[in-house]
């Protein structure tokens, strides 16, 4: 072996133990096995890794070690992979060992232990690999018996023959010695046109290279074959060198695996499109975002953009007609972005109503703003389901790459980000920045603190009272939430009751309110006036709870409060959601004798048609329309409101009256009530009683 001896010659470490090893290996008495590996091939090896793998040179070289190897380890784990990732490792210089089951060239199974030694061979990095036999003599584990060397040879011909698996047999020249059944049915040729003959003569490879094995012993592979009626078909292919008599023969099995490759796409469809819309889902979109990514990088003066799509009133049409019109809406509004603007982006469904685009490719900022343009134009038409028109629009926030990241996650949190932040934006529109970036670490900070609120005490309750236009009596107190933070700032609920929806902490805190107003309002009864009412915000989520109508009643019985002096007031968009789910749980409060109000009427979608079928008691019109009681139009909206109330039989209250004028003129279109900075700031509970009560007490005796 001159050629092993001149390799190993050169063979050299900068590490001093590394190098003592090399002398060591090479001097010893009884030689170990030791190859040379270059990449993922043998360079070169000794005659006793030769001997132990029963292999000729010829075979051996330029081989993998996994060409020497079972597909699957003893672990479970690929072959290939492992053993690729184990070369990797040593690579960078490390020495690595560890156990592996090889197979020789005859089929003897080797368990073994390898180490990678990483060294240079002259100017380039190779690894020597060590081979150490594992069982309990040092010697490699002799060949098992398979039962097969027992069996006479008509019977093995026979097995061949008939097997499942299309078997051909060649020779040096690649020509064809023999074939069976398997073979001919599934290539379609009979066995005497093919015999004498090579694969490239007959058409059935589609391969570059018609003889895979010149280069190493064995080999195996997905493959594409043609039948004989010119058809192609994917196949998976084994092929060995085998020595037999003095004789090289090439044993090649293939079987057809077109059945495997449609269920293999079939499941590739499921896993990367999503099933509703037939879009990319957001498995697809990551790898989608990664190729744009990758491709904007040769072009320096080009930009891309990611922009995160979400439908606003979306949950209203799920809530109210049902998920299976919210599914056909969903559909819709695909075709609508595929049919627009699938030329210019790639479109994906990450799940719900959000959808993505990636343009890959942008002059500069402008042109993705005109192309956002374009998409916020796609929803001014309504979307039409059996004769029913729904009207949606959409936010959209965008991220650039590769200005504001490499990382496609990145991005994608960066384009929800800006995405909320354009809920807010008068045009829907907001590119991500770090004014962006500041609100949202700010919004989670609040959100974290707000998790430990309540535990640690920091909501509160004040009171503004709410007076009769024409007696100025006060007739009831509205209890309003604020959170007092660890850092002094106070909060009022519009400010946090958001962020308390997305927590889903909501029902508790909503509950821990109500039960302190009653028990305030049931306080002042005994003190002051047992006529008063109590006001109390209920937000949607506490209606929907299925416990809150029993929670509520719990509440009465506890704090002593009469039903008749409690006033829930829900939100006008709480008529919309779940119509049914609302009639039912309003109609069991009126036979609690509950008094229920519709907050800031008019600021919302009023659903004027269900007013009148709903048990309501009571209108709060928004202070949008006090404020503009100054103006002919505005004062003529709100008595508009107020003669609503008087058709529908209920009284009204109107919000947001902060000068005597505005309570004079308010006082003139109907008897009603108001509320608002006029008649008193809201106010601690000792602050209330003191100021407002007391006085309200005082003008009663005089």
């Amino acid at each position: 072996m001159q050629k092993w001896s001149e390799l190993y010659s050169h063979l050299s470490s900068s590490n001093p133990s590394l190098s003592g090893q090399l002398i060591q290996l090479d001097s010893a008495e009884l030689p170990s096995a030791l190859a040379i590996i270059q990449g993922y091939h043998f360079l070169a090896a000794n005659q006793a890794t030769l001997n132990y793998f029963e292999s000729a040179e010829q075979n051996f070289v330029h081989a993998t070690p996994y060409d020497f190897s079972p597909r699957i380890q003893s672990s479970g784990r690929n072959s290939v992979e492992y053993g690729q990732q184990k070369l990797r490792e040593a690579a960078k210089g490390n020495i690595v060992a560890f156990n592996w089951l090889h197979i020789s060239q005859q089929g003897t199974e080797l368990p073994t232990k390898v180490t990678l030694y990483p060294v240079k061979l002259r100017d380039e990095n190779v690894i020597l690999v060590q081979f150490t036999p594992m069982d309990r003599r040092g010697k490699r584990r002799t060949r098992s018996n398979n039962g097969f060397e027992g069996l006479p040879k008509e019977l093995m011909s026979i097995t061949l023959e008939d097997s499942a698996e299309a078997v051909y047999i060649t020779n040096e020249d690649n020509r064809i010695l023999a074939v069976n059944k398997a073979m001919c049915r599934i290539c379609g040729y009979s066995a005497e046109h093919m015999l004498a003959k090579t694969p490239n003569e007959l058409g059935f490879e589609a391969m570059l290279n018609a003889n895979p094995l010149k280069e190493k012993g064995n080999w195996q592979g997905e493959v594409w074959k043609y039948r004989s009626d010119g058809s192609k078909f994917p196949a998976w292919q084994s092929c060995r060198r085998i020595y037999a008599d003095g004789t090289v023969y090439f044993v090649n099995l293939f079987s057809d695996i077109s059945e495997k490759k449609r269920l293999e796409a079939k499941l590739t469809q499921q896993a990367m499109y999503d099933k509703l819309t037939g879009l990319p889902n957001r498995f697809h979109l990551i790898k989608i975002l990664n190729k744009a990514i990758e491709d904007i990088k040769q072009h320096s003066s080009m930009i891309g953009a990611l922009m995160f799509l979400d439908l606003n009133g979306f949950k209203n049409i799920n809530d109210s007609f049902g998920h299976a019109t919210g599914d056909k809406v969903l559909q819709l509004v695909a075709a609508r972005l595929e049919t627009c603007c699938l030329e210019d982006a790639e479109i994906a469904r990450l799940g719900g109503d959000e959808f993505t685009l990636v343009l890959p490719k942008c002059k500069n900022k402008q042109e993705i703003e005109t192309f956002s343009d374009l998409v916020l134009s796609l929803f001014d038409a309504p979307f039409e389901i059996d004769g029913q028109k729904f009207y949606l629009s959409t936010s959209i926030g965008i991220s650039l790459f590769p200005q504001q990241s490499h990382e496609a996650n990145q991005l994608l949190s960066m384009a929800d980000t800006a995405m909320y932040s354009a809920k807010k934006s008068p045009n829907h529109i907001r590119f991500y920045n770090t004014a962006i970036r500041k609100a949202a670490e700010k919004k989670l900070h609040i959100i974290n603190d707000l998790r430990h609120a309540q535990s640690l005490g920091q909501f509160s309750l004040v009171y503004q009272q709410i007076v009769d236009l024409e007696s100025n009596e006060m007739i009831a107190a509205e209890a309003l939430l604020r959170w007092q933070r660890s850092n002094g700032d106070i909060l009022e609920a519009s400010e946090f009751i958001p962020l308390l929806e997305e927590t889903g902490s909501m029902v508790n805190v909503g509950l821990w309110a109500l039960e302190q107003a009653c028990t305030q309002m049931a306080l002042w009864h005994t003190q002051y006036n047992n006529k008063l009412k109590i006001t109390v915000n209920i937000s949607t989520s506490q209606l929907e709870h299925p416990d809150f109508v029993a929670m509520l009643t719990k509440v009465l019985q506890q704090t002593q409060l009469p039903s008749d002096k409690l006033i829930i007031e829900i939100e006008e968009s709480a008529l919309i959601r779940k119509p049914i789910l609302m009639s039912a749980v309003l109609s069991e409060l009126k036979q609690l004798n509950i008094g229920i109000a519709i907050d800031d009427f008019g600021a919302g979608l009023s659903s004027l048609s269900r007013l009148g079928s709903l048990p309501i008691d009571c209108l709060k019109i928004d202070s949008s329309f006090a404020d503009r009681l100054h103006e002919p139009q505005g004062k003529e909206l709100c008595k508009a409101m107020v003669q609503l109330a008087q058709t529908l039989n209920i009284c009204y209250i109107a919000e947001g009256i902060e000068t005597k004028e505005q309570k004079e003129l308010l006082a003139t279109m109907g008897k009603g009530f108001g509320q608002g900075y006029h008649f008193g700031w809201p106010a601690t509970a000792e602050v209330f009683a003191s100021e407002a009560l007391t006085q309200q007490n005082l003008k009663r005796r005089f």
